[in-house]
């Protein structure tokens, strides 16, 4: 079985992945080691820039092949410029900053006109496939001509199409429109959840017996328990958090992450038990400025006198800031798996989370699970969790054994089973 496997998400730095890139990566490095270098190769049709960044990391990787087209140079300036007026328009004010906006709207519709009319695969690698499986990006016309019911596109999630349109910016809206309106009756899609699969077939006349549910995993190199008191030590004084007992939940500017609101029920909860010697920790980022800070997640500067901002947490880090913590908090309004509860678990963790969209099926009973739009409920929850260490031990060993569920080796092989379905009815 020879499979192109497209990998828009996966970016160019490797020591910022997260989220969609580390499940793209992952998934990837598994396809090389099962099928074998020979047998699979790599695209990346999403844009012009999911290409180059592609093109990238595929130098980095010498066995793993490229299924990329040629890109001529004039496209590469547009890009470089594009790339250019968008760093103008950030940086600089007045009349030069309205100049990068426009030149980059401008030349972002090029880009994207460029992206729909090429030909985004290689037709030599085309030629070789069996399989034709899109981490993130919609099926390009090209596929469909050349592997008519041999293709596979994995839907991870429907926020922008679910939630209120106040939760979402609006560019997320049109991109994730676009990939789920390209989903056709006869097509084949696999979704990380069964709650994302029901989105999907409420919205696109797809039967259900063609939609798979292959639920994504938590590299076991980065997320396990850590039990060495001074390596969570070392990480705390690394970040430069507090001497303390600390909650933790993920730095996100993404509205449906509800972390205002999580803020908000955390210093109530702080307020009314009177509590000096606990902080929240919003973990990653990439440093911007307190003001900037306040300004998107729209909060007074003493909110956030007990709130603490790690920036960018490098991967080798992690499963000790998991450890160290009392609890994750992770409110979010939607999520299409939620990752991070699971990797929340496997470091032994104990999780309070949503009990809307996938939360509760990744969870299952070894979490805490409260209305995301409650805040007393969220500050109740975050009381009980610090007052009660005997429950979270119990919720640690309850959230390791659930994490086993779930390993890149089984999601592969229920993906290798999908391949096998799909070639065997041609």
């Amino acid at each position: 079985m020879n499979v192109i496997y497209d990998i828009s998400p996966i970016g160019s730095d490797p020591d910022r992945r997260a989220g969609l890139a580390r499940v793209a990566e992952s998934m990837a490095e598994r396809l090389v080691d099962d099928l074998g270098p020979e047998q699979i190769s790599f695209s990346a049709t999403g844009s012009i820039w999911a290409t180059l960044q592609t093109e990238e990391v595929l130098e980095r990787r010498a066995n793993w092949r490229s299924a990329l087209p040629h890109v001529p140079w004039w496209i590469r300036r547009v890009h470089e410029t594009n790339q250019t007026l968008s760093t103008v328009a950030g940086e600089k004010e007045g009349p030069v900053r309205m100049g990068g906006k426009l030149g980059t709207l401008l030349l972002t519709q090029v880009l994207r006109a460029v992206n729909v009319l090429r030909q985004p695969v290689d037709d030599d690698a085309l030629q070789r496939a069996n399989i034709y499986h899109s981490s993130y990006a919609r099926i390009p016309r090209q596929v469909r001509r050349a592997l008519p019911g041999r293709h596979i596109l994995t839907v991870h999630d429907l926020t922008p199409l679910v939630l209120d349109s106040k939760y979402v910016p609006s560019g997320q809206v049109g991109v994730t429109r676009r990939i789920i309106d390209s989903v056709r009756v006869d097509d084949w899609v696999i979704t990380v959840s069964e709650s994302t699969r029901d989105d999907l077939c409420e919205r696109r006349p797809i039967p259900q017996k063609r939609v798979f549910v292959v639920p994504n995993a938590a590299s076991p190199d980065l997320f396990y328990p850590v039990d060495d008191d001074e390596q969570i030590r070392r990480v705390r004084r690394k970040y430069d958090l507090p001497d303390q007992s600390y909650l933790l939940t993920l730095h996100s500017m993404a509205p449906h992450k509800n972390i205002p609101r999580l803020i908000a029920s955390f210093n109530r909860m702080v307020r009314q038990q009177r509590i000096s010697d606990l902080s929240l920790v919003l973990a990653g980022g990439l440093g911007r400025s307190l003001d900037d800070v306040l300004a998107d997640l729209d909060v007074e500067r003493e909110d956030l006198e007990n709130v603490h901002f790690t920036g960018f947490v490098a991967d080798e880090d992690l499963a000790a800031l998991y450890s160290g913590a009392e609890a994750f908090v992770f409110p979010s309004l939607y999520e299409g798996f939620g990752l991070p509860v699971l990797e929340a678990m496997q470091c032994g963790c104990p999780v309070i989370a949503s009990n809307t969209s996938s939360i509760p099926e990744i969870a299952g009973d070894a979490a805490v699970l409260v209305d995301p739009y409650d805040e007393e409920s969220l500050s109740a929850s975050m009381w009980r969790i610090h007052t009660e260490p005997k429950k979270r031990e119990k919720m640690s060993e309850r959230g390791i054994e659930e994490a086993k569920q779930y390993s890149w080796s089984k999601r592969a092989d229920m993906i290798f089973n999908v391949y096998d379905q799909i070639s065997s009815l041609q």
